[in-house]
């Protein structure tokens, strides 16, 4: 299993985090630092695929997270934080 990496927010993902009530923010928040700091899981295995991205998708709750796991670098990256029927795009980076 990997050692404690790092996540990041993209631009997109710092606004869409801001607009969030602030539980909201922490349980993200949270599941951010689990998915990096897990001795059972490898970042990646925590992000299922995202249709016609590069991304994948990361549930919190009823939050997806649109996310690059960098292995090599250990570090993921949140490109968009999208509620159910945000649709996500190619172009979410």
């Amino acid at each position: 299993m990997t050692t404690t990496g790092t996540w990041e927010l993209g631009s997109k993902a710092q606004d869409d985090l801001a607009a969030l009530a602030q539980d909201e923010q922490d349980r993200i928040l949270d599941k951010l630092d689990e998915i990096v700091d897990s001795p059972w899981r490898d970042p990646p295995d925590y992000g299922e695929p995202l249709q016609n991205s590069p991304h994948k998708k990361v549930r919190v709750g009823e939050f997806r997270l649109s996310v690059t796991f960098r292995r090599n670098e250990q570090r993921v990256i949140v490109a968009r934080i999208k509620r159910p029927g945000g649709a996500y795009t190619a172009d979410d980076d």
